[in-house]
């Protein structure tokens, strides 16, 4: 399973080099993707090579689709011993991996992925033949990976944009301190989170976080964490059998535990509930309350 080809490796440094650190993100799009944002009720564009390749939803169309809870499903390994059926499909977010889980939860609501080598790894197993009926939340490099493997795959889905708060595609690079990351964010640096995902959100080293920062904009009743372990993302996921993917949530944990702590007592401010469907998710060692709700029942 190869991370991403030799020749975006080139592109990325080539950005780094010749732009620096405010503009080196612009690698993202270049050199066929442009996208249009999408404005309100009036949706964007996705251009591919000069052409039509897609539409741009504005965040209504993810919020529109959220009934009274959310579960978000990560790859943890938990998940191969939890029953994913005992939960309402039409509540599923599946992240990455998890969409694996799609036979079990037919009539998912949504789709999250935000790192392009996932896609590099997985277009034709996982990603090509997926259904068109989710919202799919994707950042610009994944749009241009996934049109780099196949151009039509974008036309006739519901794509919302997963932006970087601090790297939006069209700009240069912004600090935490910009008054236009100041009006968006609740919390410090080091604790923080979105409240307007559909402008951009906060990264902290999981697209699991990122998709929460959508699902808390929502206001559901609840959001339930499936398969976000953090605590064994040094082991295989629940759906790797042989080759593994390296990950970058082990040196990154301490940082994604105290995103994850803040934004779950800030969602309990906004009458939100959150709760955590995996024994040995690290997530319990912040105050985040356990569930058995996915416990087989035998």
């Amino acid at each position: 399973m190869h991370d991403r080809p030799v020749a975006r490796k080139i592109i990325k440094l080539g950005f780094q080099l010749l732009f620096g650190r405010r503009r080196a993100h612009w690698q993202d799009n270049w050199p066929f993707l442009k996208l249009i944002r999408a404005q309100h009720n009036t949706p964007g564009q996705i251009l591919w090579k000069g052409q039509a390749a897609g539409t741009l939803f504005s965040v209504t169309e993810f919020y529109a689709a959220v009934g009274r809870e959310v579960v978000i499903f990560g790859s943890g390994p938990s998940l191969r011993s939890q029953d994913v059926a005992r939960i309402d499909a039409s509540a599923a977010l599946l992240v990455n991996g998890a969409v694996t889980l799609m036979p079990r939860l037919q009539g998912a609501f949504a789709i999250a992925i935000e790192d392009e080598r996932f896609v590099w790894r997985h277009f034709g197993n996982m990603l090509q033949q997926l259904p068109r009926d989710p919202v799919f939340l994707l950042s610009p490099s994944v749009i241009r990976a996934i049109l780099s493997h196949d151009a039509s795959w974008c036309d006739g889905r519901r794509i919302v944009l997963i932006e970087n708060l601090y790297k939006p595609f069209d700009g240069a690079r912004r600090r935490f301190s910009d008054a236009s990351v100041q009006k968006l964010v609740t919390g410090t640096g080091e604790n923080c989170f979105s409240r307007d995902p559909g402008v951009g959100i906060i990264p902290a080293g999981t697209v699991a976080f990122s998709a929460m920062q959508f699902a808390i904009a929502a206001r559901p009743e609840c959001i339930g964490l499936a398969g976000i372990d953090l605590s064994n993302a040094d082991g295989p996921r629940f759906y790797e059998n042989g080759a593994q993917a390296a990950s970058g949530i082990v040196g990154a944990e301490q940082r994604i535990l105290n995103h994850f702590e803040y934004a779950a007592e800030q969602a309990g401010k906004l009458g939100v509930t959150i709760e955590v469907y995996s024994r040995v998710s690290a997530l319990l060692t912040r105050g985040l309350p356990y569930s058995d709700r996915l416990v087989q029942v035998r």
